[in-house]
């Protein structure tokens, strides 16, 4: 007897300064999930800056158009100069006449032409999109799909940060991913280089201030990196990703021009000592208690910091890791590759997550030293490149992760959630005041 086909809810876009990273993630998900209909159903749901939610017509379109610029840039790469020119004039009248426009219509929200404005209820009985309030006379006889796991491939804010996962929790909807703990804690580069420590791994020296703090006296915001730090300092938004708003302070005259552009991002920064001379290598984690590590990928960036474009560039090559670009497996000695592996997996642990993540690392290339420097609950591209190099097929892994889900949504319901002390306490307090 065959599985029943399930209804995967493919979530994307979201209020989040890594939007279009999450489109093209969803996307590459979106092609993958197309390649097994025979166990999944999905149902693409866009996410507008403004935090609606969108289904239908116009949100498979836009996967669909961005799925297509990617094929010609992978085409273009394996051509000549000339037949490279023809394919980027297509991916330019792609890019105007299509994904523009598209995602411009799609952020007109329930305004939108080609889509239906429903949202996840946060209740258990519901599972399913529910239609909004304005909408609900002329929908009432319309029957939802029921959602059987949500798949949220949001990167970033209002996505990877737990607030999205709490919002699965309360419906009692199994999903894929971190769980609400370990998205907020993965996502925090403060708080989580707190559980690396508290874990006993390897992180680099640094110290956290708040946008409160910086507005209050400036003076001493400078003050305490020099007394604590010295120079060089790597200046992070505390809640953003994707590189957005890292900069590289040497002197006191750069750093508070950091520090205020990284608080266009998040109310917290992070400022750690620079490791000048170093490589910057990353693995990804599968499994929830028996864990799986990939193998490990080399960054190479054209500056100090690897930078949001540098990560996501235009001309990509076809193969190439999620991040651009770079070398799999990474030019290190395989005893600490086995070293930064195991660290990973241990990272994982330290924030409780499950389903897949991202760790990255720092190597300081004086003393090959690896420091573990952030965890990403939600990868790009869900780190496809890493798996298939590791040996996992992407149909593979999205399998795998939608196992993981409804594993992880089985062990929930073990959790007693009622107990004989809470009626105790109401039997004592009608004894007290009968007739209540």
């Amino acid at each position: 007897m065959s599985s029943p086909v399930r209804r995967v809810g493919l979530i994307f876009g979201s209020r989040s300064v890594e939007r279009e990273v999450s489109v093209m993630t969803a996307s590459k998900v979106y092609e993958v999930l197309l390649k097994l209909q025979d166990r999944f159903e999905t149902l693409p749901i866009f996410l507008t800056a403004e935090g609606t939610w969108l289904s239908g017509e116009a949100v498979r379109d836009l996967l669909s158009v961005d799925a297509e610029i990617r094929k010609l840039a992978d085409l273009g790469s394996q051509v000549g100069p000339a037949e490279r020119a023809k394919i980027d004039a297509e991916k330019l009248r792609l890019n105007k006449e299509k994904y523009v426009p598209q995602l411009a219509n799609l952020d007109r929200g329930p305004h939108a032409t080609g889509v239906e404005p429903l949202f996840l209820a946060p209740d258990p009985s519901v599972q399913s999109l529910v239609p909004r309030q304005e909408r609900r006379g002329w929908l009432r006889k319309r029957l939802y799909p029921k959602i059987d796991v949500a798949f949220p491939v949001i990167h970033g804010t209002h996505g990877e940060d737990g607030t999205i996962q709490g919002l699965f929790e309360l419906a009692d909807l199994p999903y894929i991913g971190a769980g609400v703990v370990a998205s907020a804690v993965g996502m925090d580069k403060i708080i989580s280089k707190l559980a690396f420590r508290g874990a006993g791994l390897p992180t680099v020296d640094g110290i956290s201030m708040s946008r409160r703090q910086l507005l209050e006296d400036e003076a001493a915001a400078v003050k305490a990196v020099e007394s604590l730090l010295g120079y060089p300092v790597v200046v992070k938004p505390a809640v953003a990703g994707s590189s957005i708003g890292i900069g590289m302070a040497k002197a006191s005259e750069e750093v508070l021009g950091a520090l205020r552009r990284a608080m266009r991002f998040s109310q917290r920064v992070l400022v750690e000592r620079a490791i000048q001379h170093r490589l910057e290598v990353q693995c990804s984690v599968l499994g929830n208690h028996t864990l799986t590590v990939s193998e490990c990928e080399e960054l190479i960036s054209s500056g100090q910091i690897v930078s949001y474009h540098e990560k996501y560039p235009e001309d990509k090559k076809p193969g190439r890791a999620d991040l651009a670009p770079s070398i799999i497996p990474a030019r290190i000695p395989q005893r600490l590759s086995e070293e930064v592996r195991r660290l990973a997996a241990e990272a994982f642990k330290a924030i409780d997550s499950r389903g897949i993540s991202r760790v990255d690392f720092l190597i300081e290339s004086t003393t090959m030293k690896p420091y573990v420097n952030e965890i990403n609950t939600m990868p790009g591209s869900l780190s496809f490149a890493l798996w298939e190099a590791s040996g996992v097929k992407p149909t593979e892994l999205i399998v795998r992760l939608v196992e993981l889900a409804f594993e992880a949504h089985q062990e929930k319901r073990l959790t007693q959630f009622e107990s004989k002390e809470g009626k105790a306490l109401v039997d004592r307090r009608h004894l007290v005041t009968p007739g209540k």
